[in-house]
């Protein structure tokens, strides 16, 4: 059943005793696959663990029914950090763990290295990092158009800030009056080539600013804080708002945080020991290395869009009418916005 999103006006030490096991297991969850993978991103996944923790948890989503059109859409952009959005969704009911640890990264199997559309609970496929906002703009649009009571989230890094698509989807989101967005930001600081604020100068919190953005700072590790800030953020509808959330890569393994050589890197088996000791987990990753040899990967179908368009009736121009190209297309375009905006049957254009 579809539940309301983020209900709880002030987060109970219960909830909040429940995400940090969480955050526990899925922490050993992301460690076990990317070292069976022997690939993976273990740094950034495990900084942004407790943004998708919380998010996932609260959100008006339902793992027995992920397809709800009225559900929140959570679009993941940096999808490299995909062991933390599978241990997740995982812990939350979407799909198995188990599968998820035996399938991350191996021929055949859906959970890839980086999230794909399909997957219950993932919106959008990810690629080149910086688009997540963009698309997080599209879902916001839409959800206007169709008159939709959905919320949008689109999480982030803080280094893919930098990019010139992101300060373009700003400015929309703030031209169309997306306040159905919010935006969290996993400040962590770090990138495959060293500290993010030395590999390209970003001004994060006033860069949003700039642009009309409420912004807000929090502890990306402090459950309460991340989700104040997101209640905050739904209820002030004046303004889409950005959560700026100071974040360690690899949190919670002694030994990996704040060393960017875990960006992309899996522990070796030594180290993997030694990190779900710290965790208090036992390694069985020997069950699950087994367990890949002869597993048949599990299959999501990926469900179209359903659209329904009246093309309208074409426009002739004779030869002897001289017409602009840009006119003609223009007019094509109105053409189908108003034929389409006059059945409630159609899909609104």
């Amino acid at each position: 059943m579809l539940k309301e999103r983020f209900t709880y006006e002030k987060l109970p030490e219960s909830e909040i005793k429940r995400l940090k096991e969480l955050g526990r297991l899925c922490r050993g969850d992301i460690l076990k696959m990317t070292n069976i993978a022997d690939s993976g991103h273990p740094g950034g996944s495990m900084s942004s663990l407790d943004i998708y923790l919380t998010v996932f948890s609260y959100a008006k989503i339902d793992p027995s029914n992920p397809e709800d059109p009225m559900r929140d859409r959570i679009i993941v952009s940096h999808g490299h950090t995909s062991p933390g959005v599978y241990s997740t969704l995982a812990r939350l009911g979407f799909f198995k763990i188990e599968d998820v640890i035996t399938g991350f990264r191996y021929f055949d199997s859906p959970f890839e290295g980086h999230i794909t559309r399909g997957i219950p609970g993932i919106e959008w496929t990810t690629g080149n990092l910086g688009q997540g906002l963009s698309a997080a703009c599209g879902m916001a649009m839409a959800a206007k158009v169709k008159n939709l009571d959905y919320h949008v989230f689109a999480l982030m890094s803080d280094a893919e800030q930098a990019k010139g698509q992101v300060t373009e989807a700003r400015r929309v989101a703030k031209k169309f009056g997306l306040s159905n967005i919010t935006v969290l930001i996993d400040y962590n600081d770090a990138q495959i080539s060293g500290h993010a604020r030395n590999v390209m100068q970003v001004n994060i919190k006033e860069e949003y600013e700039a642009d009309d953005w409420r912004t807000i700072e929090v502890d990306g590790h402090n459950y309460a804080q991340i989700y104040d800030a997101v209640k905050y953020a739904l209820s002030n509808t004046d303004t889409p708002t950005a959560i700026i959330a100071r974040t360690i890569m690899g949190k919670g393994i002694s030994f990996m945080e704040d060393d960017v050589e875990y960006h992309g890197k899996p522990l070796s088996n030594e180290e993997l020991d030694k990190a779900l000791k710290e965790l208090d987990i036992e390694n069985d990753t020997s069950k699950y290395s087994e367990r890949r040899k002869t597993f048949s990967m599990p299959h999501f179908e990926i469900k179209p869009y359903t659209l329904k368009v009246n093309t309208g009736e074409k426009r002739i121009y004779t030869s002897n009418q001289s017409v602009a190209n840009r006119d003609a297309f223009g007019r094509a375009l109105a053409d189908i916005s108003s034929v389409n905006s006059q059945s409630d049957q159609n899909t609104p254009v």
